[in-house]
């Protein structure tokens, strides 16, 4: 064997050793000195698996929150294209040129027929005139006998009260319910009802939306006759407003103060009741705006041209329009309708903004409540007699914001039967009032009745409260007395039931005098209930003066019957209460013709430079 064969076996030997040695078990010293080695490593790996599980949570965190980001996003675009495709027509060229060729003059000159929309308030309805006449359709006449067209006219204007966010309302519903039907023309009649304050935020918003569903449509605006005729409404305050705005968007300006001036009669001849006009202002409305669209005509053939840019820019807002509507909400008692967000979501409506309310007025105290997430948002408490149901579309107010649901109260089950709908526009600034409501409205069954039997009570009381004396007398007496008082106090309890039976007695004499003052109250509020103006606010004038003459007959009761009353009658929580403001809806903020440096004439309309000098601008 060679020695390089000796060394290889050495050398294999040793490393067979060393195998054996390495397989040997460890000794305690050896494991003592490996555990923090061993702990580190697995207090880094439990470090290094934390923080990736919570990267991990971050990252889909972040993924999730930038989805749901991007989804709401993409759903409020969709919302709002949508929103803008059913309500707007989309102003490309082609639309405008057909606006030009086939513009409302165009039309009348061709003798083509023509579509008329109207919109306002009582004066649009064309009410005033004792022998039915009306001024839209002896307008409606007029334009077929100058230019042998055919007019159809819808006229939607509302009740007196009503005003330019109630067109507002009533032109949007018709264009996004109608969204195959076009008019050639709109004529816008407001003024009277509204609050200086804001009107010229409102009446742009109007004529803004026109221009936006129907833009091939002629835009004529009356300046109401009450501008001369009844300086109490606000037509002459809003008049140079409404001229100034029809003017930038080149609509037809129809003054009809203006028109009664010229008339050649005295303007108080043309009104019966001072407000609406009647026969004879009825034909000069009719004939004015005839003469102002021959005037256009022949001043501007070409087409509907105009400023589109917003005088003031939050009329933009009215843009954003949304009309819930009630058969959308789920009705849950006679009372109550309730709508939550996810079905408001899929009627493509807003959940922000301003929240409006269309309902009908009855003969009473109307009361409506709106709670948004369950907490009351606002409500309304409206005194109406008129010709009822009366339609009234009404702010409720701004800054609404609807996270899970809206509910709608009302006071009584008829009122929440004319129940239309709610409105949810842009979130404008408002000047009207607002009615704060801290309950709920009376349910029925817990409202006391008006007139009720009040003497039955009133009689079971007295019984009631005299029986347990006499009783506790005659115990008391029965216990220190002897038979002979007992005696003298069965003759005094013969004179106490005579007592009673008197008082009874009178008790009915009192009973048939009221009743007898009550039917003679029903036949005066009969014979005062008999409309004698169709101007609504003017109805309400006449309750108003109606109630205050009754109102002393009612005090007029014995002392001692009213007071009873008052301690026998069921426990009534008043409704919620608001300043009387006399039938009118919304009221206004100043009066700078306070101060005595605000001047108004009649018909002129107001001074632009001293309104904005002394008075508040909206918006």
């Amino acid at each position: 064997m060679s020695e390089n064969d000796n060394n290889q076996k050495k050398t294999d030997s040793a490393d067979q050793n060393k195998d054996l040695k390495s397989q040997e078990p460890l000794t305690e010293a050896q494991v003592t000195s490996k555990k923090p080695v061993v702990l580190l490593t697995i207090l880094i790996l439990m470090i290094l698996t934390i923080i990736g599980v919570f990267g991990y949570m971050v990252r889909d965190a972040m993924m999730e929150s930038a989805i749901d980001e991007s989804l709401t996003a993409e759903k409020m675009n969709a919302a709002e294209e949508k929103l803008q495709s059913e309500t707007f027509a989309p102003e490309t060229g082609a639309m405008m040129s057909a606006a030009q060729d086939n513009s409302f003059f165009s039309k009348l000159a061709e003798k083509q027929p023509v579509s008329m929309l109207v919109i306002g308030d009582i004066f649009g309805t064309g009410a005033g005139a004792s022998d039915g006449s009306n001024w839209v359709n002896l307008m409606s006449q007029g334009l077929t006998a100058d230019f042998g067209s055919e007019v159809n006219v819808q006229n939607l204007s509302l009740p007196g009260g009503n005003d330019a966010y109630s067109a507002y309302v009533t032109l949007m519903n018709e264009a996004t319910g109608h969204k195959d039907m076009t008019y050639d023309a709109v004529v816008v009649a407001l003024g009277y009802y509204d609050d200086p304050f804001s009107f010229n935020l409102y009446y742009e918003g109007v004529l803004r939306s026109i221009r936006n569903c129907y833009p091939n449509a002629c835009v004529i605006g009356l300046i109401e006759s009450a501008s001369i005729t009844s300086p109490d409404g606000n037509s002459d305050e809003t008049a140079l407003y409404a001229r100034t705005l029809l003017e930038h968007y080149n609509g037809i300006v129809a003054n009809m103060g203006e028109a009664f001036s010229v008339s050649g009669e005295a303007p108080e001849s043309l009104t019966d009741d001072g407000i609406l006009p009647n026969a004879k202002g009825q034909q000069i409305y009719a004939d004015w705006i005839v003469k102002k669209i021959n005037e256009k005509i022949n001043d501007e053939p070409a087409g509907n041209a105009g400023d589109d840019s917003p005088v003031n820019p939050d009329a933009t807002l009215f843009d954003h329009y949304y009309y819930i509507s009630s058969e959308h909400f789920l009705r849950q008692d006679d009372n109550d309708y309730v709508i939550n967000i996810n079905d408001i979501s899929s009627l493509g409506a807003e959940t922000t903004g301003m929240m409006g309310i269309d309902y009908d007025y009855l003969n009473e105290k109307n009361t409506a409540q709106i709670l948004v997430d369950r907490d009351i948002f606002s409500g309304m408490t409206v005194e109406f007699e008129g010709a009822a149901p009366e339609r009234h579309i009404r702010i409720v107010k701004n800054n609404a914001i609807i996270n899970q649901e809206l509910t709608v109260s009302f006071a009584t089950k008829e009122q929440a039967d004319g129940f239309h709908g709610i409105i949810i526009s842009g979130n404008l600034t408002s000047s009207t009032k607002e009615e704060k409501h801290d309950k709920l409205p009376i349910p029925p069954e817990t409202t006391a009745p008006e007139t009720e039997p009040e003497t039955e009570p009133e009689t079971e009381t007295i019984e009631e409260t005299t029986t347990p004396e006499t009783a506790a007398k005659e115990t008391a007496k029965a216990e220190e007395t002897s038979a002979e008082d007992k005696d003298n106090k069965k003759a005094s309890n013969k004179k106490d039931d005579k007592k009673s039976s008197d008082s009874s007695s009178k008790t009915n004499e009192t009973k048939k005098s009221d009743e007898k003052s009550d039917g003679k109250k029903s036949e005066s509020k009969k014979a005062s209930d008999k409309p004698k103006k169709s101007d609504s606010s003017s109805k309400s004038d006449n309750s108003n003066e109606t109630a205050a003459q009754v109102q002393p007959v009612e005090t007029t009761t014995a002392a001692e019957t009213q007071a009873s009353v008052q301690e026998t009658a069921p426990s009534q929580a008043a409704f919620p209460t608001v300043p009387d403001t006399s039938g009118t809806e919304h009221v206004i903020l100043s009066d700078p013709s306070a101060s005595g440096t605000y001047s108004v004439s009649p018909g002129q309309g107001i001074d632009i430079s001293q309104w904005n000098t002394i008075g508040p601008t909206a918006g």
